[in-house]
C-alpha cells in the first residue's frame, strides 16, 4: 500500500491521528458502557430510558463508530 501524500492527510484526516486514537477510545467506553446498561435493564426486566435490545443497538453502533475512529487513527498515522 503506497503512502498517502501530505497534502490529502488533511482532507482525509483533519485532526490528526492523536484525535482520532482519543476519541476511538471515548466510542468505546460508551460502548462498554451502554452494554452494562443494557445487560442491568435485561436483568430487572425494566427499561432504564432504553429497552434492553435498544441499548444492545446502541452499544453496536458505538463500537463500529469506535472502531472507524481508531482505523483513522491508524491510517492518519501511517
Amino acid at each position: 500500500m503506497s503512502q498517502v501524500p501530505k497534502e490529502m492527510k488533511f482532507l482525509l484526516f483533519g485532526r490528526g491521528s492523536k484525535w482520532h486514537a482519543k476519541i476511538a477510545m471515548v466510542h468505546m467506553c460508551l460502548g462498554v458502557l451502554c452494554l452494562v446498561l443494557g445487560i442491568i435493564s435485561a436483568a430487572l426486566n425494566r427499561a432504564l430510558g432504553f429497552g434492553a435490545t435498544n441499548w444492545l443497538l446502541l452499544t453496536i453502533a458505538f463500537f463500529v463508530w469506535g472502531l472507524w475512529a481508531w482505523l483513522c487513527a491508524y491510517f492518519a498515522a501511517k
